[in-house]
């Protein structure tokens, strides 16, 4: 089964000296991990609405919080006890937390597949991650919609594939304290705006937040724009 692993910070974390280099290289000459990027800092988001018609960009994260994703990674497990293992193998686990959300495929038809990615060789500069949105009107976006926005993206290159995500019920929050593993139901941190999928976007800047106003998940929903921590000169 596929999971995403979300790295999130965590003030209250433990001092660590792991590298994430051995945790890679473990899970990678494993066959379990396939992928996965670290982000550039929190501060750095910008994040698009459609609200009324209207695109609202803003510069920062949803909300202020005091843990923040961090980097994302991509595993293929026997199930979720595998997935738990994995995550309590990370670095991050002491030093912040690993929240495990099992990917929900998602058949939007033809002309819609991924672009395959190689390992860590980032397909795209950036990364979307969408989110619930209390304050917005309950819509329910419409797959025939998001296929002609993902038809769209892989036409102009925009789009480079996504994981759409089961519900944050279905959240696992795996950490490590004081040499104790600690496994819990739930997200990173406990907002109402939870993530429902990620999305790897290429272009420049503009181009990638022009891209994600329309996506229908922009009309109910909130989408961040994160860069992954990469050289791109």
């Amino acid at each position: 089964m596929k999971y995403v692993l979300f790295v999130a910070t965590d003030p209250a974390g433990e001092a660590v000296d792991e590298s994430p280099e051995a945790w890679v290289e473990k899970w990678n000459g494993r066959g379990v991990r396939t992928e996965g990027m670290p982000l550039r800092p929190v501060g750095e988001t910008t994040t698009v609405r459609v609200r009324d018609g209207q695109v609202l960009v803003t510069d920062g994260p949803f909300a202020e919080t005091a843990e923040w994703i961090a980097g994302y990674d991509l595993v293929e497990a026997a199930d979720l006890d595998e997935a738990i293992e994995v995550a309590a193998s990370h670095p991050m686990a002491a030093g912040g937390r690993m929240e495990i959300r099992p990917v929900e495929p998602l058949d939007l038809g033809p002309g819609t597949v991924n672009v395959p990615h190689e390992g860590d060789a980032p397909a795209s500069r950036f990364l979307g991650i969408f989110r619930t949105d209390p304050s917005a009107p309950p819509v329910t976006p419409d797959p025939a919609a998001v296929a002609e926005w993902v038809r769209e993206g892989l036409a102009s290159g925009r789009y480079v594939g996504g994981e759409h995500l089961r519900p944050v019920q279905d959240a696992t929050l795996v950490r490590r304290r004081g040499g104790e593993l600690l496994i819990n139901d739930g997200a990173y941190t406990d907002v109402p705006e939870w993530v429902t999928g990620i999305v790897f976007v290429d272009g420049d800047r503009q181009d990638a937040l022009d891209y994600l106003a329309r996506s229908p998940m922009a009309r109910s929903g909130i989408a961040e724009l994160r860069e992954f921590w990469t050289d791109f000169a």
